[in-house]
């Protein structure tokens, strides 16, 4: 009899199985064909719920004998069942705009324009996210195009990227910009050559006319949470990481969310990263992340900007744009940087550092090299943000160095921004080395992938199929815009879940479904892992799930 009680306990720990009757588990999903993420159990049929963990995974005879007279038990008609998708990278939009995503010309621009403008009051600011330079002609944006339309009106339109904006005639007159305003640091100021502001204004540049939008409301900024979660959970996602520090309307509306129970999304939020943060600034900061350890909210991370985009002609490149004598605009020097890194880290705060040009890519690196000489050994996980265009013999660092490669799958997207824009400014030497996931897979990288919305849709199962096959949805281009670089569905996924909770130090409770982790999970539509890329487009939630709790069915 001991003997076989002994047996039997391991089986059980072995297998991941509840070894108690005692509580039996509250919801049971069975008939699924599961992908967990786990190497000791990498697939499975069945899952068993207890509270928000997971307490069992197995077959469905292993698991339905753990039914309880209590337990909800539901049939998953042999569906993909997943862990719960995980945003590293995402910003959380307050603000009602104008939609320019796609527009395919300034005159689509300015119509959309016009059409929001006629739903908001006559002295309201007219705001628009989403343009792209080829929308434009010779792909130079100009307030000539918005003069016309508006005479009277200030209009603020921000680019799909975020780093550049382009106000109207009045707008400027507003923020008294003009021919004799200088540039700011870290910003630049378009200008005509007698000087005139062309209205494009890059990177801080934008602060001297965006300080001028009134606030959203606190229930502006609530509606706006609730939203957004909403929007989240329907695409499969649990987690999401704000790469940028929160207000305090904002502050007050999760309070407000979290006091209802109602969070549908788990998030953590970076606090600011400046050169000039006191000691008791970076103690708050810290103290913030030890006292935040809920499961819907964290802290502890800070973020950094090193350089621009290359849409901008701002990321800070080793050599010169084509045809340009202009390498981009560093927003650090490397003796600063360090610095300003080893007092976050002896804080205990983690730091990602937005880098997509070689040149800052590399300083980036640098820097967290002399970092941990300086400070000594500690997991400190420090983070590069987009890394869009690193040197191939930067690549190995990130696994020397411990460091996380912090990309987007969805900015592999061919489409005519890429390759009108983005592709000649970089040249065809640096154009191979673009989004380079394979490269930094096979390098032992990390990678931790999200979407950097709004700049692109949060939809994972889009950035999957971008990774995938660096191809628009129609199958364009044919073979894939640099195809040496697409990955596989499974790393992809394991990108998009692990990769994501390790950038957030929680992939001891995230991203993957075994016993002890949270039962955020996705049920989906049709099998993703199967050779047809198409799949991942057809292929839609059916059930989201958040620690234990259905927060998105599908109709």
């Amino acid at each position: 009899m001991r003997r076989l009680f002994i047996a039997a306990l391991v089986g059980c720990l072995v297998g991941g199985l509840a070894c108690t009757r005692e509580a039996p588990p509250d919801a049971i999903l069975h008939n699924a064909s599961v992908w967990t993420g786990d190497s000791l159990r990498p697939s499975a049929t069945a899952i068993a719920i207890r509270g928000e963990r997971i307490i069992a995974v197995g077959s469905d005879a292993e698991i339905l004998a753990l039914a309880g007279d209590s337990t909800t038990v539901e049939d998953m008609q042999g569906r993909r069942v997943i862990p719960g998708l995980h945003d590293a990278h995402w910003h959380f939009p307050t603000r009602r705009t104008a939609d320019l995503v796609g527009a395919k010309d300034a005159a689509e621009v300015v119509n959309r324009l016009k059409a929001f403008a006629s739903e908001m009051p006559a002295d309201a600011w007219i705001t628009g996210r989403g343009w792209t330079p080829d929308m434009f002609p010779r792909n130079t944006a100009h307030r000539q195009y918005l003069d016309a339309a508006f005479p009277d009106r200030p209009v603020l339109i921000t680019d799909r990227d975020g780093h550049q904006a382009l106000a109207n005639a009045t707008a400027l007159r507003l923020a008294a910009v003009s021919a004799e305003t200088r540039d700011p640091a870290d910003g630049v100021i378009v200008r005509e050559a007698n000087g005139a502001p062309t209205g494009l204004l890059q990177e801080a540049a934008m602060g001297l006319v965006r300080r001028l939008l009134p606030a959203p409301s606190e229930l502006e900024v609530y509606r706006a949470l609730r939203e957004q979660m909403q929007r989240a959970s329907a695409l499969g996602l649990t987690a999401v990481q704000m790469a940028g520090a929160t207000s305090a309307t904002e502050d007050s509306a999760f309070a407000r969310t979290i006091a209802e129970d109602s969070m549908r999304l788990r998030f953590r939020i970076a606090v600011p990263f400046t050169e000039a943060a006191t000691d008791s600034v970076l103690a708050a900061y810290a103290a913030r992340a030890q006292r935040e350890t809920g499961p819907y909210l964290r802290f502890g991370i800070a973020k950094g900007m090193l350089d621009g985009t290359v849409d901008a002609g701002t990321a800070a490149m080793l050599e010169p744009y084509a045809g340009s004598t202009s390498s981009g605009l560093p927003m650090w020097e490397l003796t600063p940087l360090v610095n300003t890194i080893a007092r976050y880290d002896r804080a205990g705060l983690q730091v990602e550092l937005h880098a997509i040009g070689d040149r800052a890519i590399r300083m980036a690196l640098d820097a967290f090299d002399s970092v941990a000489v300086r400070n000594g050994p500690r997991d400190r996980r420090g983070r590069i943000e987009h890394l869009e265009v690193p040197h191939p013999t930067d690549i190995p660092r990130f696994k020397q160095l411990d460091v996380i490669a912090s990309t987007q799958a969805i900015f592999a997207t061919p489409d005519a921004t890429a390759l009108q824009n983005y592709v000649p400014l970089l040249g065809p030497s640096r154009e191979r080395r673009a989004m380079p996931f394979k490269a930094l897979d096979d390098a032992g990288a990390i990678q931790a992938f999200g979407s950097d919305y709004p700049v692109f849709p949060m939809d994972p199962l889009l950035g999957i199929y971008t990774a995938v096959t660096r191809q628009l949805p129609d199958g364009t281009p044919r073979g894939g815009w640099v195809p040496e670089q697409r990955i596989s569905v499974e790393r992809a996924l394991r990108f998009y879940t692990w990769g994501s909770a390790y950038a957030a130090h929680r992939e001891h409770e995230l991203g993957v479904l075994a016993p002890g982790y949270y039962a955020d999970l996705v049920v989906l539509s049709e099998d993703i892992l199967v050779r047809d890329p198409q799949a991942l487009l057809r292929a839609k939630p059916v059930l989201t799930m958040l620690g234990g709790r259905a927060v998105y069915r599908a109709p």
